[in-house]
């Protein structure tokens, strides 16, 4: 008697299940997700992306954007399978063990005299001990922190999502329309002391703008992080003769989100590491292979449903190579509920741009990531924050500290704030705003409905004016 030991043919689920949840992006784990998302949420909006032959396409019906085809009776199958393996419920996070975080003394900060807030973008600037912050009503303005001061430096028309500044010039990034959108309303404005110009318009929601020079020519290029919905890019401007822009589409794809310019291979090129979101959530280097032309390598793919949100490139293990350090956790979506497997991860360089996840730190909603050496003690401490935590049962876990106790066997203290949720906080930054020598972080708020929370929280917010938080740093 002769056996066979090939594996049996996959059943005809799976096999669907692999080729059309896989056919714009790597293919979730069904258990990643409970029963009641998949039904109601995912699986309708993964319909409304195909033509299901025979309830859609009239005879000879030619569709002009591609949509995946699939049989009617396919469908069924397909919906059933994934409805029956995922569970009733996602298991719990792991409990977390925390101490107060005694390090940093926290200071609330109104910037204006209304309650709730809507900053939309900020950052420090350390040079002149200024922030530089834009609001969902479209302006720009400059903080003194000394002083206590504040200036307008522009109006615009929609919400500010970026500044890039030299002395005498400044580039605007206005959003368009902040919710989630196809059309093209996002803009650059090049604004000259008073003088502002659209330098660029027709973006699809731009998040984010890297002013560099690429090249080394002595002028600056712009990436623009288009995130846009179901249609978005990483887009490349050069100037050119006429004082305008040359456009260049470097990736195809919706949800760029951050984009950082180094030379990660050592050839003495500028490459651009970008991280996406939106199906496609991945971390691309796009290599510099000669005069502003870009080879795109994908060195980190994670699942559709996570939630990539920041990264930061440093060298935690101190070898040499830069290491990627991601945040996952933006749950405002289809598929809003509690992940386990949100938080923050560690992923390591073999100096080859190889990236291997090496340590994993669970937070719900974990959307922002600071990576530092707060305290001065050699290794790098992260910040993180939550703009997604379980309001319900741990609302303290909407900031982290992790203190680095031993950067080789990835050991942390997780500390929190005695007031965690004088905001919902949203962004943030560092820098040493006292000038004592050690550096702050910096917490900003955004009061804007994204997902519910408990009555008594939104009412604190809709009554109380802070805006920022300032968690100045005792070690000096």
């Amino acid at each position: 008697m002769v056996t066979s030991c090939a594996p049996e043919p996959p059943k005809r689920e799976v096999a669907l299940y692999n080729t059309y949840c896989a056919s714009c992006h790597i293919a979730p784990r069904i258990d990643e997700l409970p029963k009641d998302i998949w039904k109601n949420a995912i699986l309708p909006d993964m319909l409304a992306r195909m033509d299901i032959e025979e309830m859609y396409q009239e005879p000879n019906q030619v569709s002009t954007t591609f949509r995946p085809k699939i049989k009617l009776q396919d469908w069924i199958a397909l919906q059933n399978y994934i409805i029956e393996l995922a569970p009733e419920k996602l298991a719990a996070a792991p409990k977390l063990v925390t101490r107060p975080l005694e390090q940093f003394k926290a200071q609330e900060v109104a910037l204006d005299t209304l309650n709730g807030s809507l900053l939309t973008y900020f950052d420090f600037n350390e040079g002149d001990n200024q922030l530089n912050y834009g609001t969902i009503a479209g302006d720009l303005q400059r903080y003194d922190f000394q002083q206590q001061t504040q200036e307008k430096v522009y109006q615009g028309n929609t919400p500010v999502t970026w500044l890039n500044s030299t002395d005498s010039v400044q580039i605007i990034t206005e959003v368009g329309i902040l919710d989630p959108s196809d059309l093209e309303e996002g803009q650059l404005v090049r604004l000259v002391k008073e003088d502002a110009t659209i330098i660029q318009n027709e973006l699809h929601r731009p998040v984010g703008t890297l002013c560099e020079d690429l090249n080394g020519d002595g002028t600056m290029e712009m990436v623009v992080s288009e995130f846009g919905d179901a249609t978005g890019s990483l887009s490349l401007l050069v100037g050119n003769a006429a004082g305008n822009y040359d456009k260049t589409i470097l990736l195809n794809q919706p949800g760029c989100i951050k984009t950082l310019a180094k030379d990660m291979n050592n050839d003495g090129k500028l490459d651009i590491i970008t991280m996406t979101t939106q199906g496609n959530e991945s971390m691309t280097i796009l290599y510099q292979t000669d005069d502003l032309k870009f080879k795109a390598e994908r060195v980190l793919d994670f699942s559709p449903i996570y939630g990539s949100s920041w990264f930061e490139l440093v060298d935690y293990n101190q070898d040499g190579y830069d290491d990627i350090i991601t945040v996952n956790g933006d749950n405002a979506d289809k598929s809003y509920v509690h992940k386990p497997y949100h938080g923050m991860r560690i992923h390591l360089n073999d100096g080859e741009s190889n990236f291997s996840e090496a340590y994993f730190y669970p937070l719900n909603g974990a959307t922002r990531v600071l990576a530092r050496d707060f305290d001065q003690d050699g290794d790098v401490d992260f910040g993180l924050i939550s703009t997604f935590p379980d309001y319900e049962k741990t609302p303290e876990l909407s900031f982290v500290y992790l203190e680095n106790l031993n950067a080789k066997s990835f050991d942390f203290a997780s500390k929190v704030l005695n007031d965690a949720n004088a905001g919902r906080w949203f962004l943030m930054d560092a820098g040493d705003i006292d000038a004592d020598g050690d550096e702050d972080i910096i917490l900003s708020s955004f009061t804007y409905v994204f997902t519910p929370v408990p009555d008594g929280l939104a009412k604190r917010w809709a009554n109380s004016n802070v805006d920022l938080v300032i968690l100045e740093n005792k070690l000096k």
